[in-house]
């Protein structure tokens, strides 16, 4: 069998999704599977490398940045993909198209270029699918433009795919008729293990990783974490994007520069490292899909600590992997954390009760045995 993926993202560039296109596709390799990706150029990249045995093909894209790719960075992407998956195609002749991200990438399944009736598999992440994130105006206004052309995205593909049930749900809002499949993203438990053992710490040290973005709810820990007075806690905050200098700002109104650090980015080298030396992961997100994240940090033996959204709570077990609260809560939040910091025996379980629940269900193996089935059946 022979497929290819198609994503417009790409690590470094990117989230989860483009993390996901690789480890899928490396396992599908390990299975027989000829997978090849076709992705964006972010810099000098070569066109054909090889990646974890992946062959990764690369057509142009003017980014506004790395984790911001911006309505010029779509459609570039999408005038050289059509190019080059139209060459593919006719090289390798591919028996079937797996595209993550209906919009943009999803657009090219509109477009001739595979020389024949290919049949093709979406995966949905949830900023593509219309109703996601009803607090980014900006992105809903551009859904309810462009609707009609992710119906139709959807109905010419032959299996859609969502990350949760939570967003099957909002999906069958847009189109109510699908049969939606739900498969999760997965992890690599062997790269994202628990350390040997926790040095305690006087204080509690939380981390999370995320785009700054205001929906990740990052602004929620800092005020959780200093009102009414600052707990005995080290966060250390991961990522970058448009909301750190207010993030940034925020720390000090609060008066907790002594406990909060940013890191700007971390490869996903340097991740498990990182992981191990903290006590606990946070992020209260307003909405999320999924959130790699948190099956990083629990295949780290972190509990969680998060908000009870999307497809969170699908992931996160309440009381058993961690502890969820409503979004924009801080005072739940901060009751959270400091039953965490008061109960070290009961967190340091939770942590062990998320590595078994990630080995159990989310190694990226079993995500791609799912793909595969799903690319059987389509087939």
């Amino acid at each position: 069998m022979k497929v290819l993926l198609l994503n417009y993202e790409f690590p470094p560039a990117g989230g989860g999704a483009g993390y996901a296109t690789l480890n899928i596709a490396k396992r599908l390799r390990t299975m027989g599977v000829e997978a090849d990706v076709l992705t964006a150029r972010i810099t000098d990249e070569r066109d054909g490398d090889v990646i974890d045995d992946v062959p990764v093909y690369r057509a142009a894209s003017w980014r506004k940045g790395l984790h911001d790719c911006g309505l010029r960075g779509a459609y570039t992407y999408l005038l050289a993909a059509a190019f080059k998956r139209r060459t593919l195609h006719s090289e390798k002749k591919y028996d079937l198209e797996h595209f993550f991200f209906s919009l943009p990438t999803g657009l090219l399944t509109l477009l001739p270029g595979t020389g024949g009736n290919v049949p093709t598999v979406v995966s949905l992440r949830g900023s593509d699918v219309p109703g996601y994130d009803p607090f980014n105006r900006k992105v809903e206004i551009i859904h309810s433009m462009t609707k009609p052309l992710t119906r139709r995205i959807w109905t010419k593909a032959n299996k859609v795919v969502c990350l949760s049930e939570a967003l099957a749900d909002i999906a069958r809002n847009t189109s109510p008729e699908f049969d939606y499949s739900v498969i999760p993203n997965g992890i690599d438990e062997v790269h994202f293990l628990p350390p040997d053992s926790r040095e305690h710490m006087p204080r509690l040290r939380l981390v999370t990783v995320a785009r700054l973005l205001e929906r990740k709810g990052i602004n929620v820990i800092i005020e959780a974490c200093a009102k009414p007075e600052p707990l005995p806690i080290e966060l250390t905050i991961v990522g970058t994007g448009p909301y750190e200098e207010t993030l940034r700002k925020r720390v000090i109104e609060m008066g907790i520069s002594d406990r909060v650090r940013f890191t700007g980015y971390v490869g996903n080298d340097e991740l498990p490292l990182l992981y191990q030396k903290m006590d606990a992961f946070v992020l209260p997100s307003e909405t999320e899909s999924f959130g790699l994240v948190f099956t990083e940090a629990m295949s780290c033996e972190l509990p969680i600590l998060a908000s009870n959204v999307g497809g969170i709570p699908e992931t996160v077990r309440h009381g058993v992997d961690g502890l969820l609260c409503p979004p924009g809560r801080p005072d739940l939040l901060r009751a959270n954390i400091e039953s965490m910091i008061q109960n070290r025996d009961a967190r340091i379980e939770m942590g062990k009760s998320g590595r078994r629940r990630i080995l159990d269900k989310y190694t990226w193996q079993k995500v791609a045995e799912r793909y595969l089935e799903t690319y059987k059946s389509v087939l």
